[in-house]
């Protein structure tokens, strides 16, 4: 697991400053996104419970 997120981290350090940021910009909308599904998820089997 290691090994990918220093892959990872030398591939972004090989881009240039703006695509460093976009990749920053995209990833932490994806994070948002991916938190925003799992409340959703977690949300609708509540209501199916009740």
């Amino acid at each position: 697991m290691k090994e990918i997120f220093e892959s990872i981290e030398t591939f972004i350090l090989t881009l240039p400053p703006l695509l460093q940021l976009f990749a920053g910009i995209f990833a932490t909308l994806g994070v948002i996104k991916l938190f925003m599904v799992v409340v959703d998820f977690i949300e609708d089997r509540r209501e199916k419970k009740s």
